[in-house]
């Protein structure tokens, strides 16, 4: 079964040069939706759960909060740089 949609030219024009010769514009739709989800950067419930950690931060509850010293954080740049390169 399939649907019918409408379109704008220019979104027309970008799905035919996203297309090779043996695509639909379904195969790259398809392609498009799941590169989405697979680098969505965080889940619903991830960004419910840090929206709420910011909201209570905001509301000067410091619970969670910790103090880090800009050494501290450089190391830790550091490391991430590091294992990026890995």
């Amino acid at each position: 079964m399939t649907k019918t949609i409408k379109i704008s030219e220019k979104t027309h024009k970008l799905l035919s040069e996203m297309a090779s010769k043996n695509e639909t514009f379904n195969d790259v739709i398809d392609f498009l939706i799941n590169y989405y989800y697979e680098n969505e950067e965080f889940s619903d419930e991830e960004a419910e759960f840090y929206n709420n950690e910011i909201e209570k931060f905001e509301n000067g509850n410091l619970e969670n909060v910790s103090e880090v010293t800009l050494k501290d954080l450089e190391k830790r740049i550091s490391k991430l740089e590091n294992e990026l390169k890995k």
